[in-house]
């Protein structure tokens, strides 16, 4: 509904229909919480805000593109993939947080915990997930295993 209204009041302005839906999506929440959010992230140095309106600082920027960076990626294996991976990690405590996020990605690739920096599971891993470490700036701190059968 949002989208139609903007389209017929828009008058085919691509920065008008953006400024309307974005005013419409604003009047779903109360006042309050709007300023309140508003408030908390420009004291976190997140937002600025200037004669123009409200902006993304570039922690701000830099924030919105790590939180990005942490969504999980849908797992390309199927429940009977050959094991045939092994990856260990060493994250220090201060990224504690990345990884607990790569824990959660191995477990959804459907990786074994052998010890909590130990898993074992299908490969290759996909492309997408390894620039994803590298983004993350903890590709360096793994160790990427894969074992072949001998006979």
């Amino acid at each position: 509904m949002d989208v139609l209204i903007a389209t017929f009041t828009s008058s085919r302005n691509p920065r008008h229909f953006r400024s309307i839906l974005r005013e419409r999506k604003l009047v779903r929440y109360k006042k309050e919480t709007v300023h309140t959010t508003l408030y908390r992230l420009r004291k976190k140095g997140y937002l600025k805000n200037s004669p123009s309106g409200w902006s993304a600082t570039r922690k701000g920027k830099t924030w919105i593109k790590n939180k990005e960076l942490k969504k999980h990626l849908s797992s390309p294996f199927s429940k009977s993939s050959p094991k045939n991976t092994v990856i260990a990690f060493d994250i220090p405590v201060t990224k504690s947080g990345l990884r607990d996020w790569l824990r959660w990605q191995l477990k959804i690739f459907n990786y074994e915990m052998l010890q909590q920096s130990l898993w074992f599971g299908p490969g290759p891993l996909p492309l997408e997930f390894l620039r994803r470490l590298e983004d993350l700036n903890i590709r360096h701190h793994l160790k990427i295993f894969s074992i072949k059968k001998l006979r």
